[in-house]
């Protein structure tokens, strides 16, 4: 069948290498593997790995800078030389101040200018004038392509799919959302200036009504399924699909060396790994903070941070203050297709994500430490239970109980028979999925049940 995937979030470039692109860009490959013609219809178009497939591009267009020029025109200041040549825009981002004033010496003018204005500015664009855009980019494509489905990844606000959708006429196509996060409430509970408020409720009604609206929503956990419901989704259109894994390209039958020449690093060295991005929240800074706990115990074990962010700076800080600046290694940002080459150096890798009173994710990570055949050491958090089976294909940890990390870690560090079991088990259990493919499976049921439902129905969907 003909297959739209949608994803009108500008932060997520096709062809990038958070998870959110991989997720992305990992579903429209494998439903293009199953032998349906997939096309991608995106905001950001950027990124390292491009996907392989037909790409549309709906940019967004920042109102504030074209406005700031404006004004500084009428002010008579020239304007910026960005906004002149097409170049990268010189304007002041939301929030920043611009000439560094003296705390206590920015007037509310300044700051309605430099701060107000812009991020105004920028949540028009975001939750009302970019759907528009993007809903007539998918009503274009409904004409041209003529999909049987449509598969979007939820964005906040971003209701242009589902508009162009109930205006070609209800049950004429069924929408498939995936959902991986309540972005209401992530990104919301962020702002702290007087727009929060109004934003918030806003961007919450929004969001449950694409939940509640969608024929079906596909989630990445039963927590995040819980919420789906409690929001007014129908609970019996609400799916639990945990993210997957390539189990062909992460393998433990790649080519070893690379991460090793990279770094230096010879075989004796016992290879602690993370992955991910170096985010708040998930456990960049907790990693480094328990091999300062493990590596003192193991002259031989070296750390490994793969990844790169907003945290890579105090990451490193904290490595030298721990007194590991030796022993602990960055590689800086890494593009996803070359991570495979570099997990399968390592001797075991971790996932030790902060405390959470509402953990709702579904590590990526894990997955791709298991089908790389890794031992891992797992906090027991979310669903990381129904991931690694303790003793079986990994360690099992009470992230709350002290010193069990460092105990892990250094029991797998002195016993490599131990690794190479659990590496084994947990080489087994990715194969036994999810995997990507295993997921498009699913996602291909239910649009044909869809489509049963329909017939069933007298035209209209269940």
């Amino acid at each position: 069948m003909r297959i739209l995937v949608c994803c009108a979030d500008w932060g997520v470039p096709v062809g990038g290498s958070a998870g959110s692109s991989v997720h992305l860009r990992a579903m429209a490959a494998a439903l293009s593997r199953l032998g349906h013609e997939v096309r991608l219809l995106v905001s950001n178009g950027a990124g390292p790995c491009p996907p392989g497939l037909s790409v549309a591009t709906v940019p967004h267009r920042r109102l504030w800078p074209a406005i700031f020029g404006l004004v500084e025109r009428a002010r008579g200041c020239p304007a910026p030389a960005a906004l002149e040549t097409g170049g990268v825009s010189t304007v002041p981002a939301p929030g920043a101040v611009t000439d560094a004033p003296a705390p206590g010496a920015v007037s509310l003018k300044t700051r309605l200018y430099y701060e107000t204005l812009p991020a105004l500015a920028d949540r028009v664009e975001e939750c009302l004038v970019h759907p528009i855009a993007f809903g007539r980019a998918v009503s274009r494509m409904l004409a041209d392509f003529a999909p049987e489905a449509v598969y979007e990844r939820y964005a906040l606000c971003q209701t242009g799919a589902a508009g162009a959708l109930a205006r070609a006429g209800e049950g004429r196509v069924p929408h498939i959302l995936e959902v991986n996060a309540s972005l209401a409430r992530e990104r919301t509970e962020k702002a702290d200036d007087w727009l929060a408020g109004p934003w918030r409720l806003f961007a919450g009604r929004q969001e449950a009504r694409l939940w509640r609206g969608a024929d079906r929503v596909v989630c990445v956990s039963e927590a995040l399924g819980r919420r789906i419901a409690e929001a007014g989704a129908d609970p019996d259109r609400v799916r639990v699909v945990p993210n997957g894994v390539d189990a062909e390209a992460f393998s433990p039958d790649r080519p070893k060396g690379a991460l090793r020449r990279l770094l230096g690093l010879g075989d004796g060295a016992v290879l602690i790994g993370w992955l991910g991005a170096l985010s708040p929240g998930r456990g960049a800074e907790e990693f480094v903070r328990l091999l300062g706990q493990t590596l003192p115990q193991v002259p031989q074990a070296r750390g490994v941070v793969i990844g790169g962010g907003p945290l890579d700076g105090t990451c490193r800080t904290l490595a030298r203050e721990l007194g590991l600046a030796d022993r602990v290694h960055f590689t800086g940002p890494v593009a996803h297709d070359r991570v495979p080459d570099l997990l399968v150096d390592l001797d075991m890798a971790v996932a030790c994500y902060p405390p959470q009173a509402d953990f709702y994710f579904s590590p990526m990570k894990v997955a791709e430490y298991l089908a790389c055949g890794l031992a891992v050491a797992v906090g027991r958090t979310g669903r990381a239970d129904q991931a690694v089976t303790d003793g079986v294909s990994g360690l099992l940890v009470d992230p709350d109980a002290p010193g069990a990390f460092a105990r892990a870690l250094v029991g797998l560090c002195r016993d490599p028979d131990l690794r190479a079991r659990l590496g084994a088990g947990a080489r087994e259990q990715a194969m036994a999925g999810p995997t990507w493919l295993g997921n498009a499976r699913l996602v291909e049921r239910e649009i044909e049940a869809c489509f049963e439902a329909r017939v069933a129905g007298g035209g209209k969907w269940a």
